[in-house]
């Protein structure tokens, strides 16, 4: 069926394919992740000595490059430059936290979830077939997602400050705060 777009805004789907609270969730992570992607190629870009950000060599270069390749260009150029730039030094946990982002971040992008009404939560299969076949079944609370989002901002937030030396906290502490504020990156 062939739907234009008055009757695809037309639609109602509330609720489809997981209660909008979830949607609103995995939205924020995805949204949250290309943000952090985005901070991570101009990352790149600063320490690699381009000092335009709107210069697209550096994006040709590494747009395409897989998240672990990024991060791998990411240590490497830190730690060839530290000498330089003493700050650079602390790069470790960033890498870690970025890391870490993105383990959360797989887990609920990659993996397809159903909602359970009986236990009130959403069920995710997760399948692992790394060197052995791994099944599970989680059940899937809204915090949950909201830790991955956290654990995305609090990880860009610490790229920001290392790479570009930005004065910056993250949107979600500010807002456990009572603070808003730009969310700009």
């Amino acid at each position: 069926m062939s739907f234009d777009a008055k009757k695809l805004e037309a639609l109602n789907f509330d609720g489809w394919p997981l209660p909008d609270a979830y949607l609103v969730e995995l939205g924020r992570v995805s949204a949250l992740w290309a943000a952090l992607e985005s901070v991570l190629n101009m990352s790149l870009s600063k320490l690699a000595g381009f000092e335009e950000l709107g210069d697209f060599r550096p994006f040709v270069l590494v747009n395409h490059s897989s998240f672990p390749q990024r991060l791998d260009m990411l240590g490497a150029l830190c730690e060839q430059l530290a000498g330089e730039f003493d700050w650079l030094k602390g790069h470790g946990p960033v890498t870690s936290a970025l890391k870490s982002a993105q383990t959360l971040r797989n887990k609920f992008l990659h993996n397809g979830m159903h909602f359970d009404e009986a236990v009130g939560k959403a069920v995710m299969p997760v399948i692992s077939a790394r060197g052995k076949l791994k099944t599970t079944i989680e059940h899937v609370s809204l915090a949950d997602i909201r830790r991955a989002a956290v654990a995305i901002d609090e990880a860009q937030t610490a790229l920001r400050r290392l790479v570009f030396k930005a004065d910056a906290v993250p949107m979600s502490t500010r807002i456990a705060n009572g603070e808003r504020g730009s969310s700009a990156v």
